[in-house]
């Protein structure tokens, strides 16, 4: 399983629509993090979404927040790495 940092941006959104799927989303978020699909997820200013997810793939990934009860988002996808892993690994290509 992969780590990734997906980033959603967004339009404007119909106020009834929005209210119509928040309640499905907040559902649909709760039960992603608790089984673990996603580590982290945060909203900010001006319509965006941050999610820290893990998946096996982009594509994977962006089918799930695609059939998501939310507001059709554009998404980036960044793929993530243990960052003290990361500087080991470094440390000891440096050493030998």
């Amino acid at each position: 399983m992969r780590k990734f940092l997906a980033v959603g941006h967004h339009g404007p959104v119909d106020p009834r629509l929005g209210l119509r799927i928040a309640a499905e989303a907040v559902d649909w978020i709760t039960a992603r993090l608790a089984d673990g699909t996603f580590d982290g997820l945060y909203s900010m200013a001006g319509g965006g979404r941050l999610i820290v997810a893990n998946a096996d793939s982009e594509e994977e990934l962006l089918a799930l927040l695609r059939a998501a009860p939310d507001a059709e988002r554009e998404w980036t996808f960044t793929e993530l790495f243990d960052g003290i892993e990361v500087i080991r690994k470094y440390v000891d290509s440096m050493r030998t």
